[in-house]
């Protein structure tokens, strides 16, 4: 199946299924803002936006900044962003490493943020995103990227039950969703540094202790004060994380 193919067949996917998702995307998206929060960037880059525009809760709850160029390859997804009608929001549709000739010609500089968001397992090639990132970079940009984690505390429970024999195991989730690997927190970054780039910041979030069809039935009853605390545990202890990101930098 070639990409444009996989990423129809993924936005069709993609909604069948959601379920504990739809937690999860808050979750992820509470991260990302944190770290925007953090670096404060005025031009910001994002590799895939989904249904839920992250720009959109930035420019609600910060602003907005000088500009925010969405990348997005699915014709579903960008027409979302295209859309919108956020100020100094520009979308582009197509595939991140073949548009980064019309991407510099748009910034003029390079980005102060690139976001790779839930997107680099579910590519066939992610040394050359990584590499596509790292030229439009230079040394005082950052590149955040997140993941789900292979170690995750859900992961190593299903081990530990004798229903998978690797933590790497691709579940039929991430089969269905034509996910191609899950990352630990070494893998991630042995692929930034095969890139080039120099990791600067690592970390995780959201304690998930059950599978997502398991915590969409229990979600509900364990409430938000529950969930908000498996969220913080997570980025006390990344290694066990739900999810993991990592922040590089382009050596000087």
């Amino acid at each position: 199946m070639n990409k444009e193919n996989r990423i129809t067949q993924y936005q069709q996917n993609y909604f069948s299924q959601y379920g504990f998702e739809a937690a999860m995307v808050k979750y992820r998206r509470k991260l990302v803002m944190e770290r925007l929060a953090a670096i404060r960037p005025k031009t910001v880059l994002e590799v895939g936006c989904g249904a839920e525009l992250l720009y959109q809760h930035h420019v609600q709850a910060a602003g907005p900044v000088e500009r925010w160029i969405v990348v997005e390859p699915g014709q579903e997804f960008h027409q979302v962003a295209a859309s919108s009608g956020l100020p100094n929001l520009l979308a582009i549709q197509g595939f991140f490493e073949d548009v980064t000739s019309q991407i510099k010609d748009q910034l003029g500089t390079p980005p102060d943020l690139i976001i790779i968001s839930s997107v680099l397992h579910e590519v066939a090639q992610p040394l050359k995103l990584l590499e596509a990132a790292k030229s439009l970079m230079d040394e005082r940009s950052v590149l955040h990227v997140n993941v789900p984690n292979a170690a995750s505390f859900h992961r190593l429970l299903a081990r530990s039950m004798g229903l998978i024999d690797d933590v790497k195991q691709l579940s039929e989730r991430n089969l269905h969703l034509l996910q191609h690997r899950v990352y630990d927190r070494q893998s991630i970054r042995s692929d930034v540094e095969a890139a080039g780039l120099l990791p600067v910041a690592q970390g995780g979030y959201f304690i998930k202790p059950f599978t997502h069809a398991q915590m969409a039935l229990v979600a509900e009853q364990l409430g938000a004060a529950v969930l908000d605390g498996l969220y913080a545990m997570g980025k006390e202890r990344p290694e066990l994380a739900s999810e993991i990101y990592i922040e590089a930098r382009r050596p000087a």
